[in-house]
């Protein structure tokens, strides 16, 4: 019996292509929109969890003056991020663990990367372990509507296969210690995006079979559409003061 491939998506250079590079919805414009709101200052350190190709480090370091530090587990996006931000500072690793010192950072950002750590809850954990008291944390992510079904897609990895509801993310991040200063909604994104896509394949579907057969793609849009998908913004906080 031969089994089955499971596709990456945020492998996949037609995805990075129609994203940007940045392989997520809102792309930089959603970045520099959140970042604006708590600007950090130019000598702050600052993560990038699940950096990727490093566009968000590029951004921090040319629109921000920042010298971030990124951090992926993919061993072949961050040699891609060496060359699209030198000035940042690159390291394997994964949110679930993250090998830094703890209040290392005043800054975290984590963008369409928090439903891939597969413990979204530990993840939350060691973002609020390396930041420092009032350090702020900068999330983004698909989130499942509770309307709909969980979309079950066992041969693709992406946030859309992992989305959790927006309730288990508020959770998460009140018993990691964090306070909650920020809510968005940004469903619309996900429209863009799909707008996008269809804009430069033609279809939802044949965007699809790029990386699969005809059935399994057309079995992918139905399954996608029968559960409601939004995309939130949040900021948070450490406390100043924490026992």
């Amino acid at each position: 019996m031969t089994s089955k491939t499971t596709i990456t998506l945020y492998e996949q250079e037609e995805f990075s292509q129609v994203t940007g590079g940045t392989l997520r919805p809102g792309g930089l414009a959603l970045t520099s929109e959140l970042l604006a709101r708590r600007r950090p200052s130019s000598d702050s350190t600052i993560l990038d969890v699940g950096c990727g190709a490093g566009h968000t480090a590029a951004l921090l370091v040319t629109d921000f003056g920042l010298r971030p530090t990124g951090l992926d587990p993919s061993a072949i996006l961050l040699a891609q991020a060496v060359h699209q931000a030198p000035a940042a500072t690159f390291i394997q690793g994964v949110a679930a663990a993250i090998p830094c010192r703890s209040q290392s950072f005043e800054t975290v950002i984590a963008e369409c990367v928090l439903s891939l750590t597969g413990d979204i809850e530990q993840s939350l954990r060691e973002m609020y372990r390396v930041l420092k008291p009032g350090g702020v944390l900068f999330l983004s992510d698909i989130y499942r509507k509770p309307a709909g079904p969980k979309p079950e897609l066992s041969d693709l990895k992406s946030c859309i296969t992992h989305a959790r509801p927006l309730t288990t993310i508020e959770k998460g991040l009140s018993t990691a210690g964090f306070t909650l200063s920020l809510l968005q909604d940004r469903s619309e994104l996900l429209k863009q995006l799909a707008g996008q896509i269809i804009f430069s394949y033609g279809s939802l579907e044949k965007f699809w079979q790029l990386f699969m057969g005809t059935e399994a793609a057309r079995q992918t849009c139905c399954t996608l559409a029968a559960a409601p998908l939004g995309y939130y913004a949040i900021i948070a906080e450490k406390g100043a003061y924490y026992g």
